[in-house]
């Protein structure tokens, strides 16, 4: 099976995720693999590429896979469905890069990252979904990381 994805230099962001054919939107792009496991068994110096999938569970993708190299846009061109899947939130051409926003999948209050990602729409530090304008929460809908669509029901 072609790849339809491939990995390639993302400027000053390091190495990054880049389409090889166009994705539509609602079109899975990819999957996080691998084993949900508690951050703790997971050694720090590699906490900056886990997905997190609920309250203090994560998945390390094996390193040099897409999930490793996923990286963070204010105005991303996919969303997170369930627990490990990145869909085409817009049409993404070939040679694009493909991004999420991290705030999506962040359930840690205690998260923050500076952003640069260079967007119009940049929100300089990178926080957890809690932290997200409602507006924005608005927009990305049930297109978050489940765990945290079932916290904010728990809240309402």
């Amino acid at each position: 099976m072609k790849e339809k994805l491939r990995v390639g230099d993302a400027g000053r962001k390091g190495k990054g995720v880049f389409a090889v054919e166009r994705f539509l939107p609602g079109e899975p792009v990819l999957e996080y693999g691998g084993k949900a496991e508690w951050i703790w068994d997971i050694p720090e110096d590699v906490w900056q590429f886990t997905f997190q999938v609920d309250y203090d569970k994560y998945i390390l993708p094996e390193e040099g896979s897409f999930g490793w190299y996923l990286n963070h846009s204010c105005d991303p061109n996919c969303v997170i469905l369930g627990t490990n899947r990145v869909v085409a939130l817009t049409t993404i051409e070939k040679g694009d890069e493909v991004t999420i926003d991290y705030s999506t999948n962040v359930g840690w209050d205690g998260f923050a990252m500076e952003c640069g990602c260079g967007e119009p729409s940049c929100r300089k530090i990178i926080r957890s979904y809690r932290y997200l304008d409602p507006a924005l929460k608005g927009r990305y809908g049930a297109c978050v990381s489940a765990f945290l669509l079932e916290r904010r029901r728990e809240t309402a």
